[in-house]
């Protein structure tokens, strides 16, 4: 090879170096690139899911899952700190966590981990990162001085990545991923979760403030009730207006059992009065004196409402005091068990034993403790297709339903509509200081063709509507928001009322005979004359139909 040959060979193999130099750097740039696409991308996926939602248990779900999805752990877990900073409680987790509830102490100097209802204690990388907030990653944790190995633990970790939480300078969680496999974790996935975090934990902050919020504002709307009803209750039955066959029927055995010990189970759909109807026969009974407690079963967790029910010792969780459950508060009065329909299986074990043996223990106590308690319990669901699907209990069932009282829709109480909604207006006039203005006959016409679905509730919301917005001598239509047409009904279905009942302020009864037959016969002549057509045009039950058409004499 002479020299120029050697010269051309040399040239040509720094350029073959070059090149593969360059198609590197291309590459790394390229992979560099892709993986600041995915780490965009999945910062806008984070903000679009988790903004979406103000329920804490969506939010950190949704979290979890996009999490789970971009960098594939065997586990991952949020916990979110304890209020008062006495810990963390995991609040979603996929993978071998997803059945586990644990705590991570941080007020201690040391931090301990420790698993819900039991005594074990020991380090924890979370309690640690928490206490730090500075992210700890782990290729080899069995090996690590820092890891603490629970023995009920169903996972057996060896890489570990976990990562703080924080809203202006303020600890709200943290990022809990392991895997079974040994140096799983790069960097680049720390990056990634570094990046979404503060989205992350803004998301949980916000809906657990909301959450706090909305327990707080029905907390006090639910006192304020109460109170209202307590004061009513001085000078009579509060909200039982109503002449209907069907009402009348269902507050006359209310008041048959009210003096007895027997348990009573109030049937009807959400709106129709069931709360009000309990405590009637707590007024009734020889418990008056005592107290009337009312829980909604369906407005708790499980796990909650079983605290609420039965009550909870100190100690069974970090930074959980004793606290005396609804049974015991009832105690010689009368405790309301609304919506018991939607009550978990476990728990109604729990009510069952409470009916049995007069005795309940609570959440993390071993010693029984006697209540005297009545139970009045309601809900808006068929009990019995319940039991048949397996969702509720046969022998707490009957249990309950040693009494069943059941009240009927608005719909087939229609000339109770009209003296309701007189009553209504009267009772929110004098609370928000407005005059008591009396309903024009287009209101009237316009309330008793309406469907009511929501029942009384949304009668009585609609007639507090009407005395906040109304501006005139009388309410009408547009400020009840009502529709002078049935929407369900026969096309153009309206009541007309004579011109000498203009002004029917202190003519309700007659308004309402007027009102209910004119409004009949509109439904035959619009039906053709079929009655089971014009049954169910007007909402109600054909039984219910022929017996007001003999009622009003229509033939």
């Amino acid at each position: 090879m002479n020299e120029g040959q050697a010269l051309h060979e040399a040239a040509m193999e720094r350029l073959r170096r070059e090149r593969d130099e360059y198609g590197r750097t291309l590459s790394e740039l390229n992979a560099r690139f892709d993986e600041k696409i995915e780490e965009l991308s999945l910062v806008r996926q984070v903000g679009d899911a988790l903004g979406a939602s103000l329920d804490l248990g969506t939010v950190c779900g949704r979290a979890v899952e996009l999490i789970h999805e971009a960098v594939n752990p065997e586990n991952c877990s949020l916990m979110l700190s304890v209020p008062g900073g006495r810990g963390l409680l995991l609040s979603a987790a996929r993978g071998a966590f997803d059945e586990r509830t644990m705590v991570v102490e941080t007020a201690a100097e040391e931090p301990r981990f420790v698993g819900m209802g039991t005594s074990g204690a020991g380090l924890g990388i979370a309690g640690l990162v928490a206490q730090s907030r500075e992210a700890i990653r782990l290729d080899d944790a069995p090996n690590d001085p820092r890891f603490l190995k629970l023995p009920s633990s169903p996972v057996s970790p060896v890489s570990l990545l976990c990562l703080p939480l924080t809203v202006r300078d303020r600890i709200v969680g943290v990022i809990n991923l392991s895997d079974s496999a040994k140096g799983v974790f790069e960097p680049r996935h720390e990056r990634l979760l570094a990046i979404i975090a503060n989205s992350v934990a803004m998301a949980a902050d916000n809906a657990r403030l909301f959450s706090e919020v909305s327990r707080s504002r029905e907390a006090l709307a639910h006192e304020n009730r109460t109170l209202r009803e307590a004061l009513a209750e001085r000078s009579g039955m509060p909200g039982l207006v109503g002449s209907s066959r069907a009402f009348r029927a269902a507050l006359q055995l209310a008041e048959k059992v009210a003096d007895t010990s027997a348990s009573v189970l109030i049937t009807g759909e959400s709106g129709t009065g069931k709360e009000v109807i309990a405590r009637t026969i707590h007024h009734l009974s020889p418990r008056r004196e005592r107290v009337f407690v009312a829980i909604n079963c369906a407005a708790l967790p499980e796990s909650l409402l079983e605290a609420e029910l039965f009550g909870i010792e100190r100690g069974v969780a970090t930074g959980v005091d004793a606290r005396v459950g609804t049974f015991e508060r009832a105690d010689g009065g009368t405790l309301f068990l609304d919506e018991i329909g939607d009550m978990a299986p476990a728990t109604q074990a729990r009510v069952l034993r409470v009916l049995q043996e007069r005795q309940i223990t609570r959440v993390g106590g071993r010693k029984p403790i006697n209540v005297d308690v009545r139970i009045v319990a309601a809900t808006h669901r068929d009990l019995p297709l319940e039991m048949k699907a397996g969702r509720f209990r046969e022998d707490l069932f009957y249990r309950l339903k040693v009494v069943t009282v059941h009240l009927p829709p608005l719909r087939d109480r229609r000339e109770d509509i009209v003296p309701l909604a007189h009553h209504f207006s009267s009772r929110h006039s004098a609370r928000h200081g407005r005059p008591d203005r009396p309903l024009s006959r287009a209101a009237a016409r316009a309330l008793l063709a309406h469907r009511w679905p929501g029942n009384v509730r949304e009668l009585e919301h609609a007639m507090e509507q009407a005395v906040l917005v109304a501006d005139g001598a009388e309410l009408e239509p547009h400020d009840l928001g009502l529709s002078l047409v049935n929407p369900n009904g026969p096309s153009g279905v309206r009541v007309e009322l004579p011109d000498h009942l203009e002004d029917f302020h202190h003519t309700v009864g007659e308004v309402t005979e007027v009102a209910e037959r004119r409004l009949i016969e509109r439904a035959l002549d619009a039906a053709g004359g079929n009655r089971t057509h014009a049954a169910k045009a007007l909402g109600v039950a054909r039984r219910t139909l022929l017996y007001k058409l003999k009622r009003h004499g229509i033939t």
